[in-house]
């Protein structure tokens, strides 16, 4: 599953780029999301302060901005910008935070923007990616995938372990 997700900046002026961020929610990935999740609820019981558990984490595909002007003078790429943005206005992708996306779905290169620091945070029933723009000294972070996603996401890996 592909999923397109809202991102929000620390820095209420800028956010680097970095207006969505594309994850590929593959079974493997949603299942340790799910272990995550769990680790965090067993920590929970021992210190009820625990909040959120932050792991070094690579898995978002690119955060992006498809209202990014190019820096290639190429219709081709004006084009896959414009399909985008029309995509994501289309899903509501404001409104949603979180929105299925096709497999086909991909993002010119000059509208991807560079972060470093890249991190999954685990909490009680969802997980957020973040990470600071490049050259930034503020952090972007995604809206949460909840736990039912995450539990959807997961269904074919559990489903084959089972047999």
């Amino acid at each position: 599953m592909r999923i397109a997700l809202l991102v929000t900046s620390s820095n209420e002026h800028c956010n680097g780029g970095c207006e969505f961020a594309l994850v590929d929610l593959t079974p493997d990935l949603a299942a340790l999301a799910l272990r995550r999740i769990s680790a965090l609820k067993a920590q929970k019981e021992l210190d009820p302060d625990i909040d959120e558990t932050y792991y070094w984490a690579y898995f978002v595909d690119c955060y992006f901005d498809p209202w990014a002007e190019s820096s290639i003078d190429e219709d081709e790429v004006e084009a896959d910008g414009v399909a985008v943005g029309d995509m994501l206005d289309e899903l509501q992708i404001e409104a949603n935070g979180v929105v299925g996306v096709p497999e086909s779905f991909r993002v010119p290169p000059s509208q991807r923007a560079a972060v470093e620091c890249e991190q999954m945070i685990a909490r009680a029933d969802s997980i957020a990616f973040t990470a600071i723009p490049k050259h930034g000294s503020f952090r972007v972070e995604t809206a949460e995938v909840t736990l039912a996603m995450l539990e959807a996401a997961a269904a074919p890996s559990v489903s084959r372990a089972c047999r």
